[in-house]
């Protein structure tokens, strides 16, 4: 009998284990390879955030986060410059205030110029006042021309109160395609990753910002090739938008 139970034990065990493992493979594809389906999904669950852009054209928009930065940025620019590629660059404006001539040979390289807020640090922790300083210093740094003009928060963090100041101030809230993993990756997997999420209006999200992240440099060395060599056109979030619809409509709003 006491051989009994452990055997049920060990198979009830075994089956928790299992199910708990396969939960886990689930949420980690849906996160690292979101289907479309799921994209539409969270644009449904938070009204306004774009996360594609919804086009048949075979063009995409690579993003950048935390710009800019004197050992990255530079190398980025000229990676982007060979492919014949433009970005959108997500400053902060703590980097910007710093570093104003990065800022302004971004823009003189066809690039488009978003808002990451002031400090790097998680936005949803901000208050509704400390928030709209943070958007509206960086604002003033980057003087955004396109239309739309693009947010993204701190740390990626949405909340339907972040949409809402970001809306009251003009801006459009952008995430991306899938979760980046190039903070915590070897090149290689960075860019398998992104390869693996390419398709017709993905938003691509790659960190400038430090020392830490010149792996990004080799990262777009990389990638730029691959993408073309599959007949991808890189445009900035602005451009792309306008070959399709943003998907960040909610028809239950």
């Amino acid at each position: 009998m006491k051989l009994g139970r452990k055997r049920v034990r060990w198979v009830i065990w075994f089956i928790g284990a299992a199910a708990f493992l396969l939960l886990l493979f689930l949420v980690l594809r849906t996160v690292l390879k979101p289907s479309d389906w799921v994209l539409d999904r969270a644009s449904k669950a938070y009204s306004g955030v774009v996360f594609r852009i919804d086009t048949d054209e075979r063009a995409i928009a690579l993003t950048i986060d935390d710009a800019p930065h004197p050992e990255v940025t530079p190398g980025l620019l000229r990676e982007l410059r060979a492919a014949g590629a433009h970005a959108t660059f997500f400053v902060l404006g703590s980097n910007a205030e710093q570093y104003p001539e990065l800022v302004d040979s971004i823009r003189a390289g066809g690039h488009e110029l978003a808002n990451h807020l002031f400090n790097d640090r998680m936005s949803a922790s901000l208050s509704d006042d400390e928030f709209v300083d943070e958007l509206l210093r960086t604002d003033a740094l980057i003087r955004p021309l396109d239309s739309p003009k693009w947010a993204r928060p701190g740390s990626g963090f949405i909340t339907r109160r972040i949409i809402r100041l970001m809306n009251d101030h003009g801006y459009t809230p952008c995430l991306g395609t899938a979760y980046p993993v190039d903070l915590y990756t070897p090149v290689d997997m960075t860019v398998a990753q992104m390869l693996e999420n390419v398709r017709p209006g993905a938003i691509l999200v790659l960190h400038d910002g430090g020392t830490k992240r010149k792996d990004s440099i080799e990262v777009l060395s990389t990638l730029l090739p691959q993408l073309q060599s599959m007949g991808y056109q890189l445009k900035t979030l602005s451009e792309l938008s306008r070959l399709g619809r943003p998907v960040a409509e909610s028809p239950d709003q």
